[in-house]
């Protein structure tokens, strides 16, 4: 990674925690400390799960899950990282390469003006390190994702009807090929 990028993803990393701080100022000068402390249990969990992500010493992975809601626009996603995760360090740029892949299908996948909210699960599913990602919104056009599923490092792809027109997309990735 260049200077320039880590200068960037430290400047949209201090946004973020800088918004934190803001809402929690906001709510606090209301005096609703319900949600203020609402919001500091929010940051915490976030700033553990960002822990345990790093914690994997999967940099390029890392980066990217980090970069995620500022490089994709139409798609936001949450993370969580279990504690016991076999080492998968050597797979670090294969499986940064394969979440882009997904994700480019699932761009084709999606409705210009949609916005998907998703969750990035790090986690073993059968004794096997597996990356699950969860997609909700309006799709069109299966057959990226049915194509994607066709991939040696994609263990499964879900498909949920929910109500108002809406799917829940969920591909399971191995993170050890």
């Amino acid at each position: 990674m260049e200077y320039h990028e880590v200068i960037t993803l430290l400047g949209f990393t201090r946004h973020e925690w800088m918004n934190r701080l803001q809402l929690l100022h906001s709510y606090s000068k209301l005096g609703k400390d319900e949600k203020v402390q609402e919001k500091i249990e929010e940051a915490i969990h976030l700033a553990d799960e960002e822990r345990k992500l790093s914690n994997l010493n999967i940099p390029e992975t890392f980066v990217w899950i980090l970069s995620f809601n500022w490089t994709y626009s139409q798609f936001r996603i949450k993370f969580q990282v279990e504690e016991s995760i076999p080492k998968i360090w050597e797979y670090d740029k294969r499986i940064r390469e394969n979440l882009e892949a997904v994700v480019d299908a699932l761009t084709e996948s999606a409705q210009e003006m949609e916005l998907y909210e998703g969750l990035l699960h790090i986690k073993t599913r059968e004794e096997e390190p597996v990356i699950e990602m969860s997609f909700v919104g309006t799709f069109t056009g299966w057959d990226n994702l049915q194509l994607i599923g066709q991939k040696d490092y994609v263990r499964e792809v879900k498909i949920e009807s929910l109500p108002e027109k809406k799917s829940r997309c969920t591909i399971v990735l191995a993170c050890n090929i």
